[in-house]
């Protein structure tokens, strides 16, 4: 269960973190227009829009926090949300946010929340950034938002004069390795940034470590829990050592080959804070 301040910190994390894709044009929000303070939300509030949400997916959990964030913060008028698009009796799309914002201009979001892994080798999959399911690819989302979503709405609300993608998330990079040269024209420099290992190579995590090491612990993220940094109480039992950790992925790796998104945190008093996050795939990985 969440807590109300998780609610709140995720939020945060949607207005303030840096956007994934580069902002030097119209056609991508650039995050530093807007700046959102935990103070300014009203946790309880927040908590029961998001209940009459149900928001169960990622996806579905970061287009709510952007529902609130344009009802309740910005006050813009939402004309439409989540508007279906029918044909022939099929839906076959939909467009997130058609809203007028503050210039009194109607503009047409489509949102997202991505993470992709970079490898240096594409595997035949036309990119070199893929999702925990390989088959998700940055290329992919890039050409489905300004190839198809964001143009839809140009015959069905003619009225709109801005288009935009709202996409945030995180790069994450082979674990010891900075990020290369070989950097995607579309992402933004500001870009958050994770590392990657492979099941195997779980070990390097100790060696990495320039401290005590019985003072670092280890908690492995479930979705929608993936946005804002993590604040846990030492006494929780979702947080274990490296053994914990190390026999936590064998039995979850002889039983399913997804990918784990887990952070590395650092014992301070009755609390742990977050040091760095990371993806752990499956020695096959992308399957």
């Amino acid at each position: 269960m969440k807590s109300a301040q998780q609610f709140v910190r995720d939020l945060v994390w949607v207005v303030n973190s840096p956007s994934l894709l580069r902002t030097t044009d119209d056609h991508c929000c650039d995050s530093k227009l807007w700046r959102l303070q935990e103070q300014d939300v009203q946790a309880a509030h927040l908590v029961d829009f998001m209940a009459r949400k149900n928001a169960r997916s990622l996806g579905k959990y970061f287009e709510g926090l952007v529902s609130y964030w344009l009802h309740h913060l910005r006050k813009v008028d939402v004309l439409f949300e989540s508007f279906a698009i029918r044909e022939q009796k099929r839906t076959v799309g939909e467009i997130d946010f058609i809203f007028i914002d503050e210039q009194a201009r109607v503009t047409h979001w489509e949102v997202a929340v991505k993470f992709y892994l970079f490898s240096s080798i594409s595997h035949g999959l036309g990119s070199h950034y893929l999702g925990p399911n390989a088959v998700d690819t940055l290329d992919r989302k890039i050409d489905h938002v300004f190839g198809h979503q964001l143009p839809r709405s140009r015959k069905l609300f003619p009225d709109v004069e801005l288009r935009q993608a709202f996409v945030k998330g995180r790069i994450f990079y082979p674990f010891g390795k900075q990020r290369g040269l070989n950097k995607h024209s579309c992402l933004s420099s500001a870009h958050l940034e994770g590392s990657w290992l492979r099941h195997a190579d779980i070990g390097s995590l100790v060696g990495d470590v320039g401290w005590d090491v019985r003072r670092v612990c280890y908690l492995v993220l479930e979705k929608p829990h993936w946005l804002s940094e993590i604040h846990a109480l030492r006494a929780t039992d979702k947080v274990m050592s490296f053994c914990g950790f190390a026999a936590t992925l064998d039995q979850h790796f002889s039983e399913s080959q997804r990918c784990l998104l887990v952070v590395q945190l650092k014992v301070e008093d009755t609390e742990c804070v977050e040091l760095r996050r990371f993806f752990v795939v499956p020695d096959c990985w992308p399957c």
